[in-house]
């Protein structure tokens, strides 16, 4: 069984445990939450892997990997991402857990540490960053950043939202813009590192075995829980339950061989601090969150429209996206037939076997990540960010108590915003 609490350690630092026996190895975070966008954007991206290659004490990566090896062979990578409308930076850890390996005492303490230092003791030259290490870390940016369009499958739904959530954060990148990039300096980043530090709401996670009041004394040994003055970041994002006017149609040409169909649809509010977040789950599964959804069972396997279809609740944000490959011939058809298949959630043409298919994979998927610290990690990250602790046991409880009346609600409270057509370009 799972255990897990909360805990506030100084102004803008907050401790999340998950203390179980289940897992051989644990896994500590350490993120700074700041933001989406804004004139640091790109700085900030930079600044994981950057600060990932060296320490005063351990000045490049052979040294730190030297000491990743004493650590019992532990991991730290870097991890640049969004949660909401807030910027996630900072570094993710996964070691043995020391009750299980002999001789192992204060193996945690020491990954503690070293996380410590990466963030708050990293190696400078002149008192700024190492001009070598930007160097690389800029042009590994701007190659991050034009690679994402390498991808059309993943370049589409992203391209929708920074279409649809154009005036909101939630549109921005994580990675910030080529522009951005190119005008990376070491004493821009420093200055940037500097700023992240006073500024950022700063989250702290553990799963392993060791006790949550061990841990959190283990923190306090660091740098990690000083106390900082000024104003800090205080996580929020802005739901916008409806379109704000009628719904917009993007076609873009791309060289791409087969054309990228995504529509993004504002929830009616449900999200994961409001509405009713768990029958949108349900609506969203089986609509096109399996194989057995009536995107993946009409639009692609009975008429042939496309070559995937499915459904994505992000409830972080309060957005249903949908996202498909199809025809350029197909345009107009897999559209309304898409949209066809949401009139009939609406309309209540849901089978009981739908639910309980939909119920069932769902719970699946909660309890899969209950199996997985690193996905669990990523799972309560989310829930900081949002302001919320519900547990994936608890929305399981939710889920059995959702009935039709509640998904058909979901579905009529759904709203067309953007149509994004991806269209093939290429010969």
């Amino acid at each position: 069984m799972q255990q897990v609490t909360r805990k506030k350690l100084s102004a803008g630092v907050n401790l999340t445990c998950v203390t179980t026996p289940k897992f051989k190895r644990a896994v500590l975070c350490v993120m700074l939450l700041l933001p989406l966008g804004g004139p640091d954007a790109a700085l900030r991206a930079c600044l994981p892997q950057l600060l990932r290659r060296g320490t005063a004490k351990l000045p490049d990566l052979r040294a730190i990997g030297q000491t990743l090896d004493e650590l019992y062979g532990a991991r730290i990578e870097a991890s640049v991402r969004k949660e909401g409308e807030s910027l996630c930076i900072g570094f993710l850890a996964d070691f043995i857990d020391e009750a299980y390996a002999p001789g192992a005492s204060g193996l945690t303490a020491g990954v503690i540490r070293l996380l410590a230092d990466l963030l708050f003791d990293p190696y400078l030259q002149d008192g700024v960053f190492c001009q070598d290490y930007t160097a690389g870390e800029r042009e590994a940016l701007l190659d991050r950043i034009a690679a994402q369009k390498n991808d059309p499958r993943a370049w589409a739904p992203k391209r929708l939202i920074e279409l649809m959530c154009a005036g909101e954060a939630y549109g921005q990148s994580v990675l910030g813009t080529a522009s951005q990039a190119e005008q990376i300096t070491e004493n821009k980043l420093y200055t940037a590192y500097r700023r992240a530090l006073d500024e950022a709401q700063i989250e702290l996670f553990y799963c392993g075995t060791m006790a949550p009041d061990a841990v959190e004394r283990l923190f306090a040994q660091t740098p990690l829980t000083q106390p900082r003055n000024g104003a800090l970041y205080q996580p929020q994002t802005q739901i916008i339950a409806q379109p704000a006017g009628a719904p917009r149609e993007v076609v873009e040409p791309e060289q791409v061989t087969q054309g990228k169909l995504s529509l993004g649809l504002r929830t009616g509010g449900s999200c994961l601090t409001g509405g009713d977040p768990v029958a949108y789950w349900l609506l969203t599964t089986l609509y096109g969150g399996s194989t057995s959804a009536k995107l993946f069972l009409n639009v692609r396997e009975k008429k042939s429209l496309c070559y995937y279809a499915s459904a994505q609740f992000i409830a972080s944000k309060g957005i249903l996206m949908v996202s498909s490959g199809i025809e350029n011939k197909d345009f107009e058809t897999a559209r309304d037939e898409i949209l066809r298949q949401l009139d009939a959630c609406r309309a209540g043409d849901i089978t009981d076997a739908e639910i309980e298919s939909a119920r069932k994979t769902l719970v699946n998927g909660w309890r899969a990540m209950l199996d997985d610290p690193l996905t669990l990690e990523r799972y309560w990250l989310g829930q900081a960010a949002a302001g919320t602790m519900v547990s994936p046991e608890e929305r399981i409880a939710q889920a059995a108590q959702v009935d039709r009346t509640r998904i058909v609600s979901a579905a009529q409270a759904t709203a067309l915003d953007t149509i994004y057509f991806m269209k093939g370009a290429a010969e």
